[in-house]
């Protein structure tokens, strides 16, 4: 991605759950990561138009628009296509492989904080700590 360190990083969470927002967006400011946060696909791609983000983090399930829907639109999008995005789903997937199309990873909720950082550090290009 070309960054050279976090606090120049910029993820976006979508989780329509506030609480589990507040927590991904805390642990990843906590390990020097700037966030923005966002309710659900449609508030997400609000803010891509407001603020340069280099990933994003996505639950799969919301209202108004899921995560799914979120990505086909960004992947449609010249300005947002090179955004690579982390999809978190509290069920598992039948089809993850088909899933990483449209992702660069696929995280199963709840996951750990090691599990966390470590996925997104991959996709956003850090070395593993």
């Amino acid at each position: 991605m070309g960054n050279t360190s976090r606090d120049t990083t910029t993820v976006l969470v979508v989780e329509d759950n506030v609480d589990a927002r507040e927590v991904f967006a805390f642990t990843l400011r906590m390990h020097g990561y700037v966030t923005l946060e966002a309710g659900n696909g449609i508030e997400a791609l609000q803010c891509l138009k407001e603020t340069a983000v280099q990933l994003i983090l996505t639950d799969f399930r919301m209202p108004e628009m899921d995560g799914l829907q979120m990505a086909s639109a960004i992947k449609q999008t010249p300005e947002y296509v090179h955004i690579p995005m982390i999809l978190l789903t509290a069920t598992p997937l039948a089809d993850k492989h088909a899933m990483l199309k449209e992702f660069e990873a696929v995280l199963l909720k709840p996951c750990s904080v090691d599990e966390l950082l470590a996925t997104v550090d991959r996709v956003a290009g850090f070395p593993a700590s």
